[in-house]
């Protein structure tokens, strides 16, 4: 949920400036608060510069120095305020802890650490692994200090530590995530690579149970478990830092809305060795459970569709709801876990799970070195690139592109499949103009001040109702419903009055009269209808026209819900990268 950067040797010796700036590029993991702790130029104490609100236009008057360290809050223990944002010091000022989880104990920890005298400023269970680390290391190495407390710690946490008399940043991780960045004499932590890809591509993901200290000469990787030296073996990113810019966009989720010209026809050409190997075991009579939360979840319910089209019952189960159904997962079952992040907390709980009931994981993540990705058995590595922005866009969409090409090949079309990918991709380019865009400004300037919608569809465009609804939601701060279109006669028709908006998605299929039929019903009742689709209708108030791609037609008909999302956004003041009381990545239960 928060984000973490520090450095060792800035080049520049303005340490703290650095960190600020690599913050920045970090803020979609938490934007509640932020702080810099920096080891000063001939000073005898840390100095800290933290306060609450968004990061992006901040500055600090920090002093010069070459090592510092920061942090952006995504609250959950103690309110939102200057004193409850990281990083918190122990009674010396000597020692300054930043904090990514949740300490399960912090309450149990700190009842002894006041029995020792140690004075508390803030209301965060972060602030205890400050005292204890003191507390430990007046009898013990600062190293083994660190670790000794870390393990101590109840629950999924990841910390990082500068310590002002061996001059080293010192880090921990056990569920979330870490990597370290390998620079030219410069040395790196962060919660993930944006932060300095500007510097270096050369990283390690530390796994759980690892701890790094980084120091002038370099980094050392430890085992926490025997607190031993062991060997660091880094790896080379093939991202670029225009991945993780913005390149003239005013924001990212209108530059990765765009991007997804580019991600959806990659998936054609990588994972075809392991998809083949998937499909050849559905074949052979594996069974085939899909999982995730939020988008990634309406994901797995949109690939349950598309392996149905090809004869497969697949089991599509939000991660948060996976531990009923787990009695029903064995060694021959494939468990597909979709995550853009690789770390969402539920996701991992129902992947472990399943890994205990002897279930195979497929991964189906976008970036890279993440826990999920160290779990699973196989992985299929979606290749849309950093994704910044906290509403997921291009990840999604590459993540269905890859599950709709593994049912193909089930059925022996994969490279059938291909070409319509490829055929989706060259259709959307031409769709995607200035005058369909010119057309969702005037819907969104004409819903700009509504407070309900609803939204319905049947078949694949079920899920992709209830994608196009978070899109709203996340975006503009609009309550937006979906419903199957069958669910209308059942008590949902009440909501509907003069005026209402309501979105009807559609496609050219064989339930497309029924979904016509229950739009009637909608404007019966005085609703404003909103056609996403590929043909007319005289049920249409406004037709918002998507190319006709038979089961394909959902990419398009979720586009509109995401750039319709990102107008309604801006136009109503909101931040469509930053949406309020979200985070990127949710790494807590």
């Amino acid at each position: 949920m928060c984000g973490i950067y520090g450095i060792i040797n800035d080049k520049n010796n303005q340490a703290a400036t650095t960190v600020l700036e690599g913050l920045k590029k970090l803020e979609y993991r938490g934007y509640d608060s932020w702080g810099v702790v920096i080891i000063p130029e001939n000073q005898q104490e840390l100095k800290i510069d933290k306060h609450i609100g968004k990061i992006g236009d901040a500055t600090t008057n920090l002093s010069q120095g070459s090592t510092a360290l920061g942090h952006t809050r995504w609250a959950t223990h103690g309110g939102v305020t200057d004193i409850n944002a990281h990083p918190h010091l122990d009674c010396t000022k000597k020692l300054a802890v930043i904090h990514n989880g949740i300490v399960e104990n912090y309450q149990e920890i700190k009842e002894e650490l006041l029995k020792n005298k140690h004075q508390f400023v803030s209301e965060t269970d972060t602030e205890v692994i400050a005292h204890l680390i003191e507390e430990k290391s007046k009898s013990k190495k600062i190293n083994e200090a660190i670790f000794e407390t870390f393990k101590l710690l109840r629950g999924s946490n990841a910390i990082a530590v500068l310590d002002f008399n061996s001059k080293t940043i010192i880090a921990c991780r056990n569920g979330s995530p870490l990597v370290v960045g390998l620079g030219n004499n410069q040395y790196f932590l962060a919660s993930d690579v944006p932060a300095f890809l500007k510097e270096t591509n050369q990283v390690y993901f530390l796994n759980d149970g690892e701890a790094v200290v980084l120091s002038n000469s370099g980094v050392k990787l430890f085992d926490l478990e025997t607190e031993k030296e062991k060997k660091l073996t880094p790896q080379i990113l093939d991202w670029k830092l225009e991945d993780a810019e913005k390149s003239g966009f005013p924001h990212f989720l209108i530059k990765e809305i765009y991007e997804q010209l580019k991600t959806i026809p990659k998936t054609v050409s990588i994972n075809e060795k392991t998809i083949t190997q998937l499909a050849s075991k559905i074949k052979s009579g594996y069974k085939v459970v899909l999982t995730g939360c939020g988008t990634a979840s309406y994901c797995t319910l949109a690939a349950k569709y598309f392996f149905a089209k090809q004869g497969i019952n697949a089991q599509s189960i939000p991660a948060y709801e996976f531990m009923p159904f787990s009695k029903f997962i064995d060694n021959k079952t494939l468990v597909f876990a979709i995550s853009q992040s690789g770390e969402t907390a539920d996701t991992l709980i129902a992947v472990r799970e399943a890994k205990k009931k002897g279930a195979e994981i497929v991964a189906v993540v976008n970036a890279r070195g993440s826990t999920l990705e160290r779990l699973a058995d196989m992985v299929l590595s979606v290749g849309a690139g950093p994704e910044i922005a906290v509403v997921s866009t291009k990840a999604f969409t590459s993540q269905l592109s890859t599950l709709y090409l593994l049912t193909t090949a089930v059925k022996n079309n994969y490279e059938a499949g291909k070409e319509k990918i490829k055929n989706l991709s060259e259709i959307l380019k031409d769709w995607l103009n200035p005058a369909l865009i010119n057309q969702l400004i005037d819907t969104a300037k004409m819903l700009m001040n509504e407070e309900h919608m609803y939204l319905i569809g049947k078949h694949l465009n079920y899920p992709a109702t209830l994608e196009f609804a978070l899109k709203i939601k996340e975006t503009s701060y609009i309550h937006a419903e979906p419903f199957a279109a069958g669910e209308l006669k059942h008590g949902v028709i009440t909501l509907i009055q003069k005026g209402t908006p309501c979105f009807v998605l559609t496609s050219q299929d064989e339930v497309k009269d029924e979904v016509l039929s229950s739009a009637a019903e909608l404007k019966a009742r005085g609703g404003l209808i909103i056609g996403i689709s590929p043909f007319e209708s005289n049920e249409f108030d406004i037709l918002i026209k998507t190319p006709d791609l038979g089961d394909l037609t959902i990419f398009p008909n979720i586009i509109v819900g995401q750039l319709l999302g990102y107008y309604l956004g801006v136009g109503r003041g909101a931040d469509p990268d930053k949406p309020r009381n979200l985070a990127k990545s949710v790494t807590v239960k």
